[in-house]
């Protein structure tokens, strides 16, 4: 083996992004045959194939004219980075990856591995923080470096030694899809960069910091393009410069919105910024090239039938790959195993509803797609003629097309429908696209719907989608009522929860081998993107009909897979009749006070800024606070404040824990830094964009209620996040008199109290808890005297808040750092309140022991209501991973369980309604609590309605051992009624 050393001048550093390049693999392996992609017992390895095929292509002949001297493949360690402690919303809009692709995960780094290399990783640091901080240590040191990606965020970097190479795109598909090709692979400089950017590398964060990123959630400044902050930085030269003298700039909105979101493009600027200082576990030297072992490799590859690899190795150092026998611990991985646990019966034997369920998957996969077969319906007689074979087949698939925008912002451009496999068509309603579209024959809406009315409500004739959410509310919005409704996401997410993503692509690939169309290759992307209304027909038929195709084809296929699961109830019971009450919601919205969120934008501004003035008299000098270099110089250098502490690097650490240890122990300045923090936080993230977010035609703010975003069942929202608005603080609680009830009217919220600890109670069968719940006992008081042995009367408060901790930190399974953390004690202190809580309940540790018991035999966790929870990864050899599932499993029957009553509560709230004569509607579900809006004469009866669905939604299919109890108020506003 060569002797490692540091690269100096004439050596190369190649730097790959691993992270970034998994992801490309997987996409550019989607274009590949299926034979291609997958192992032969099922496991998905193309994106596997196509990584290894790169990185032995970089170790035998190098890239861009260079062969390396020195080699890291570089790799995320997790969504968790330093940034989400700055920012919580960073990267948050992130969706899960796909199905197949998530087993390939460990599979990329053992790859690294068989190659002689080490995946290099670091917990709290992006991939891009690894190489930024190799990138500068080589340069130092005289050596060339490579950055292989496509990562505009890596373009900072960038200089006379440190250059890019991206290869190719991989981002083609098919021929006929619509997309564009392969882009060539190029070398990327300063001169590029320039091109791209409008300036040099040294300004490209500070162009960042004003355009934002959409792909990270990075704020930037709104109105503010690319083209826009390249001008500006090269005018005013940098951000801060500019942020100084925004008040110059002629152009009246982009100064107002430069003040105004000041803080937040030093947010950005700080997001973006890369951490070229990270302390590494591997230096330099460890990367330096050696010779490749083939055999190892080749093991590998042979575990994973990649026979072109295998022998291309062989080939290339002269070995006999027929003595090398395949690596045994990859010959069972990833997919293959959980399948074969959680679903043992389909090896062969007697036929079970599971060996049924797969036979009936293979037989349903049908034939291949044609996408230039389906109709363009533009006639009323024959929209009939296609709707009446729906009675024959007694399945009608749907997939409406928005003009343009938002459900609740867009009319309806078209509808797909689909009766049959490949049996499927595009009525378009509007397309008036100007220029782009000239003498389009269409079937108007007014003309369509009476013809569409009867089957759209014929209950013999299912009606099925890919996004019935959606396509319910976007037909209900143009008075089409839709029933029953089936959707194939909700089918995939009632059997599969945990174990994948439930998309219409997702889905596709895994069960049709089918890659549909998506929105960006009939619309394009970026500046180029045109509305709906505006694709060509032949384009917008092949996308609308495509959709209704795939739904058709898996809605027989999935409900045979909710047979074998044995969860046709959690389907038929939690989500089917949720689905329209949701969409319901979402029409609904509530009413939003432009007024009251505009004062306290200028309260807090003006909070903010006596904030900034007394935070600089306490440091001594004006600083950017949102800059944790320049702050750790005035908390630890300048003012020399004890306890603080430095990260690997050498840097201080200005995060909340420890500036709220520095402000415990009584340091004013941290105090009015955790106030500023939590201020610009409330500012920006609420009182500023829920402005935006209000409707103009209702003048309410329509947030997005997402029913498969979560392994437990819990609902998540979004456009905006309405579940996230704080409640712990003064301010934060603020924010909710915002959210108002209309003159004459009343807004309810009805919230479970401490129901995750009452079905912790029921589950783990605990005594003392039991019985203190049923006597309407202080839940908390009474942990605390259990644990301490003193009397509930007269407890000292900080004695009950600590069993408060507990109560609620045994529920996310907290460990004794997290506890200690949390109340501010040692950690032997609280190890040893978590030691004394499992002593006075026992049955708590013993139902933890056997759920981690039951999800490593069977991959998944069940709810009182047979909602199951997968956790495929259980078996990980990682063994904090292996815990966080654990911990996780724990949970999910807790939290699952919850989440499963209040969806029950859901929807018998309606019926029951309206059976009282009541017309309260429901507005808002923010995990225990639903809002609604009620007429003020009839709050009080609506009150005892809901209370009484909400105390009674387990029954019958559950009797807890503990009552539910709901706090039920109306007031003016949310505040007042929470």
């Amino acid at each position: 083996m060569t002797d490692q050393r540091a690269p100096g001048a004439g050596d190369t550093v190649f730097l790959v992004d691993g992270s970034s390049f998994v992801f490309r693999a997987y996409f550019q392996s989607m274009n590949q045959d299926r034979k291609y992609n997958y192992r032969a017992d099922g496991l998905p390895t193309g994106a596997v194939r196509l990584f290894c095929n790169k990185i032995y292509q970089f170790i035998r002949d190098g890239a861009a004219d260079v062969t390396p001297t020195h080699l890291a493949i570089i790799f995320d360690k997790s969504e968790e980075s330093f940034r989400k402690e700055l920012y919580a919303d960073y990267k948050a809009n992130r969706s899960a990856p796909p199905d197949d692709l998530v087993p390939q995960f460990p599979l990329m780094r053992a790859a690294v591995e068989a190659f002689g290399l080490t995946p290099i990783e670091k917990a709290g640091y992006e991939a891009d923080d690894i190489i930024a901080t190799y990138a500068r240590e080589a340069a130092d040191a005289g050596a060339d470096v490579v950055i292989v990606s496509a990562d505009k965020d890596l373009m900072q970097l960038i200089n006379e030694r440190v250059s890019m190479y991206d290869p190719a795109s991989g981002e083609g598909r098919r021929a006929g899809s619509g997309r564009m090709g392969v882009r060539p692979e190029r070398r990327i400089g300063v001169d590029e960069v320039v091109e791209y950017f409008g300036v040099t590398p040294d300004k490209v964060v500070d162009v960042q910091a004003l355009i934002g990123d959409a792909t990270d959630n990075v704020p930037g400044v709104p109105g503010i393009g690319k083209k826009t902050a390249a001008q500006l930085i090269g005018e005013f030269g940098d951000l801060d410069t500019l942020l100084a003298k925004a008040d110059t700039i002629k152009q009246q909105k982009r100064r107002e919105n430069l003040i105004e979101f000041a803080d937040q493009a030093r947010l950005s600027r700080t997001l973006v910024r890369l951490d070229d200082h990270v302390d590494l576990e591997w230096p330099l030297a460890s990367l330096t090239m050696c010779p490749l072992e083939p055999a190892p490799a080749i093991a590998f590859f042979k575990a994973l039938d990649f026979g072109t690899l295998t022998r291309r190795v062989a080939d290339d150092f002269g070995v006999d790959h027929g003595k090398i026998e395949a690596d045994p611990r990859y010959l069972r991985m990833g997919d293959a195993a959980p399948a074969a646990r959680d679903e043992p019966e389909l090896a062969a034997g007697p036929a079970t509803p599971e060996t049924l369920a797969a036979t009936m998957e293979a037989e349903l996969k049908g034939g291949p797609f044609d996408l230039a077969a389906y109709e363009t319906i533009t006639d009323g007689e024959r929209l009939a003629a296609f709707l009446a074979d729906a009675a024959e087949t007694g399945i009608l698939a749907l997939a409406t097309r928005l003009a343009d925008g938002t459900v609740m912002r867009s009319e309806l451009a078209g509808l797909g429908l689909a009766t049959a496999e490949g049996r499927a068509a595009y009525v378009p309603f509007r397309h008036d696209g100007g220029d782009l579209i000239s003498d389009v024959t269409v079937l108007p809406l007014e003309e369509a719907a009476p013809i569409l009315a009867p089957v759209l409500t014929d209950r013999g004739v299912a009606k099925v989608s890919a996004a019935m959410k959606r396509d319910y509310l976007a037909l209900r919005l143009a008075g089409l009522e839709v029933t029953p409704l089936d959707d194939i996401g909700l089918m995939s997410y009632a059997a599969d929860a945990g174990a994948g993503l439930h998309d219409m692509s997702g889905l596709a690939k895994r069960f049709l081998d089918h890659i549909p169309l998506d929105d960006r290759d009939v619309m394009g992307t970026g500046k180029s993107r045109i509305p709906f209304a505006a694709v060509p027909l032949a384009d917008a038929t092949r996308h609308g009909a495509e959709e209704a195709d795939v739904a058709v084809r898996l809605a027989p296929l999935l409900r045979q897979r909710l047979v074998a699961k044995k969860v046709v109830t959690v389907y038929e019971t939690l989500e089917r009749p949720l689905l329209p009450v949701l969409a319901r919601m979402e029409e609904a919205g509530v009413l939003v006070d432009r007024d009251v969120l505009s004062r306290m934008s200028a309260d807090f501004s003006q909070t903010l800024a006596r904030i900034e003035a007394e935070i600089y008299e306490l440091a001594g000098e004006e600083f950017n606070i949102g800059s944790t270099k320049q702050l750790s110089e005035i908390l630890f250098e300048k003012l020399g404040l004890p306890g603080g502490k430095k990260t690997k690097t050498g840097a201080w650490s200005t995060g909340a824990q420890v500036l709220e240890e520095l402000a415990a122990a009584g340091h004013p300045l941290p105090v009015k830094l955790l106030e500023w923090r939590q201020i610009s936080k409330l500012k920006s993230t609420y009182t500023d964009a829920l402005q935006e977010d209000i409707n103009p035609g209702t003048g309410r703010v329509h947030t997005t209620f997402a029913m498969a975003s979560t392994t437990t069942g819990r609902l998540s929202s979004t456009d905006p996040n309405l579940q996230n608005i704080p409640i712990r603080t003064e301010e934060g609680r603020k924010i909710r008199l915002a959210f108002v009830a209309p003159e004459g009217r009343r807004l309810i919220s009805a919230d479970y109290g401490q129901i995750e600890l009452r079905v912790l109670a029921h589950i783990a069968d605990i005594p003392q808890l039991t019985k203190a719940f049923a006597d309407g006992l202080d839940i908390h008081a009474l942990t605390a005297s259990e644990m301490f042995g003193i009397p509930v009367e007269g407890m000292d408060p900080m004695v009950r808040r600590r069993a408060k901790a507990i109560n609620f930190g045994i529920i996310y399974g907290i460990s004794a750092f997290g506890l200690a953390a949390q109340l501010g004690i040692p950690n032997a202190e609280a190890s040893a309140y978590i030691k004394r809580y499992f002593e006075r309940f026992p049955g708590i540790r013993d139902y933890m022991d056997a759920t981690k018991k039951y999800v490593r035999e069977h991959g998944y966790v069940t709810t009182l209501f047979g909602r199951r929870a997968h956790y495929p990864e259980i078996d990980t050899k990682n063994p904090s991973l292996r815990a966080f599932y654990e911990r996780a499993a724990i949970n999910a029957p807790i939290q699952g369980s919850a989440a499963d009553i209040i969806r029950r509560a859901m929807v018998r709230i309606e019926p029951a309604l309206s059976a009282a004569g009541l017309s309260t509607r429901m507005l808002l579900q923010v995990h225990d609590e639903l809002v609604f809006e009620a007429p003020q004469d009839e709050a009080d009866a609506a009150i005892d309605v809901i209370r009484k669905v909400m105390v009674s939604a387990a029954e019958p299919a559950v009797k807890l051992k503990v009552p539910l109890d709901v706090d039920a108020r109306a007031g003016a506003s949310w505040a007042e009624a929470h």
